[in-house]
């Protein structure tokens, strides 16, 4: 059996088949790939699915499934990602700058130190939502406070991370001058 005998596909919340090839070696590829050929992902179900540090520069996740799905370090400049179930996913040093994040549900999700400057994230839901450290310059934003609200929890949890370094470096020091003792 080659290398290449898998067919990996991307299919929509019906179970429609929207992408599929067997020259990658994984879903990763499978999605890049039909990213980069400008494949319409609307609706895709990617619920869980590893993507991390994936290329995804102008993709197309209108109303896709991606709960769960981990992100980390991935590139979704210039993405749409409208209307798009982002439940509790892994979106820790993503680039979604300029993306479109408009009705998103990011509930419980992972954004630390992501990039959204620039993205209309006009009518999304950030409940719960982990945001140290996260870039919101220059976000659309529907209103001044939910602008405000995730700047806060972003200064919060940069403050928190900060704080955490300190006493464990000072906690580094304290065992090092006892060790000398």
């Amino acid at each position: 059996m080659g290398l290449f005998d898998r067919t990996y596909k991307i299919k929509d919340t019906d179970g429609k088949t929207l992408f599929k090839s067997n020259k990658v070696e994984s879903l990763k590829e499978c999605v890049e790939l039909a990213v980069k050929k400008g494949t319409n992902l609307v609706g895709a179900n990617l619920q869980g699915a590893d993507l991390k540090g994936a290329n995804l520069e102008r993709a197309y996740f209108w109303e896709a499934n991606l709960k769960e799905a981990n992100f980390e370090n991935a590139n979704l400049n210039n993405a749409i990602l409208t209307a798009t179930n982002l439940t509790e996913a892994n979106l820790e040093g993503a680039n979604l700058e300029k993306a479109s994040v408009r009705n998103a549900n990011f509930t419980r999700a992972n954004l630390d130190r992501a990039n959204l400057a620039e993205a209309d994230v006009i009518g999304s839901n950030f409940d719960n939502t982990k945001m140290n450290g996260t870039d919101f310059t220059d976000a659309i934003f529907l209103n001044d406070e939910i602008k405000n609200d995730c700047l806060q929890k972003t200064v919060e949890g940069k403050k928190a991370a900060d704080d955490a370094k300190i006493a464990n470096a000072q906690a580094m020091i304290k065992a090092a001058m006892t060790k000398q003792k």
